[in-house]
């Protein structure tokens, strides 16, 4: 047997042994484990405390993942506020609130608001949460990119590249978006800020 790097030498007790009784390895030989008879004391005690767990409940990798959303007291704060925004600049809206995956969570509908911009607001929104970024800023960031991509995107279905949506961000994380038709493109934005200044957000 190969000298150990604890005693220095040819310990009596160097032994390659089976783990033992109700450790999670039970019946395998633990082939790395070469060494005097206190490093498998210490492996041992390493084992049964689960440190080097190799058990299937272990290694086997989650199935499922945390996601963050925006909950809907909060979007029907976000939807409150942004209305009121647009009563106090005399201004008639629709504002919708959709969560992490782009699903409708809250919505509102000031009388006389345009009826098409009742699908703008909701795709504004909806827009804003798939890349995390205000739809005010694509005519600048399509820019960037071939003019492949700046006449494709632009006809996907669902996606505007005016202003009035904005991401809903907490710590990093993207709750959902929010959108606001009806006014200008400036007064739908600051009424989609406000919704976010509700929440403590900002963008």
């Amino acid at each position: 047997v190969a000298p150990c790097h604890r005693c220095r030498g040819r310990d009596a007790h160097h032994e390659r042994r089976r783990v033992p009784q109700g450790c999670g390895l039970q019946g395998i030989p633990l082939r790395r484990w070469h060494g005097c008879r206190a490093q498998w004391q210490l492996a041992a005690r390493h084992l049964r405390q689960g440190i080097l767990s190799m058990t299937p409940e272990a290694t086997t990798p989650a199935a499922s993942v945390v996601l963050h959303t925006i909950d809907w007291p909060a979007a029907h704060r976000a939807v409150g506020a942004a209305v009121q925004a647009a009563q106090a600049m005399g201004v008639r809206i629709n504002v919708a609130v959709v969560d992490a995956s782009g699903v409708l969570v809250a919505f509102l509908r000031m009388p006389g608001a345009p009826l098409h911009s009742v699908d703008i607001a909701m795709d504004k929104a909806y827009t804003a949460v798939s890349f995390g970024l205000a739809t005010s800023q694509w005519q600048e960031a399509l820019q960037q990119h071939s003019a492949a991509v700046r006449d494709g995107l632009v006809r996907r279905p669902r996606f505007v590249a005016f202003g009035g949506g904005l991401p809903l961000m907490e710590g990093g994380k993207r709750l959902g978006g929010i959108g606001v038709s009806g006014g200008s493109e400036q007064e739908d934005e600051a009424c989609a800020r406000a919704g976010l200044a509700a929440l403590g957000l900002t963008h």
